[in-house]
């Protein structure tokens, strides 16, 4: 089987990229499950650009873990390490338990035991809705901001406030790229 990329330019196999990151005692915490921890140091790990929200995907079949390129500058090494454990974790919880492990109960001791916390969505700015929104709408009440990342298939008219409700939640559009910065502060 020809091993296929998915991702943009080669970091290398897990082992070396946690030994270079300064994250393998991390995952030598897993040692014990064995064929599965041998098989996760010997995955690929690759970055890509073209999702503009997922900071990371772990493909189990083809042993590759994609990490978004917006992870590697200098400065954002808390996100990465992040998230490669995070796509290390699915690799190792898939492999060890034979099945898909998803988020549930398996993934997340899988991830305590990697030391980090078991969370599921990330919070990273530049990652965000908020950042890459093509279309921003906005409640003419309160200011509550909508961001889509591509056009929304509903119409603006036909649309109204979640925290506002029908009667006063009418919603403007925003030109997208071109709100404050004090805006998104006071907004998140």
């Amino acid at each position: 089987m020809t091993q296929r990329s998915r991702g943009g330019p080669p970091l290398g196999r897990v082992d070396e990229v946690a030994a270079r990151w300064g994250l393998a005692e991390r995952l030598e915490r897993v040692s014990h499950f064995g064929s599965a921890f041998k098989a996760c140091l010997d995955c690929r790990v690759e970055t890509s650009a073209r999702g503009k929200l997922y900071a990371g995907k772990a493909y189990i079949k083809e042993r590759l873990i994609v990490l978004h390129r917006e992870l590697m500058p200098e400065g954002r090494e808390g996100d990465r390490d992040s998230t490669f454990l995070h796509e290390c974790a699915h690799v190792l919880a898939d492999l060890y338990y034979r099945k898909s492990c998803k988020h549930g109960p398996l993934w997340r001791a899988t991830m305590v035991m990697l030391g980090e916390l078991p969370t599921v969505h990330h919070e990273i700015p530049y990652l965000s809705r908020d950042a890459h929104a093509a279309v921003v709408w906005r409640c003419v009440a309160c200011g509550e901001l909508y961001h889509f990342v591509r056009k929304p298939r509903r119409r603006i008219q036909d649309c109204r406030c979640s925290v506002c409700g029908e009667e006063t939640g009418r919603l403007v559009a925003e030109p997208a790229g071109q709100l404050q910065f004090a805006d998104l502060v006071r907004r998140g």
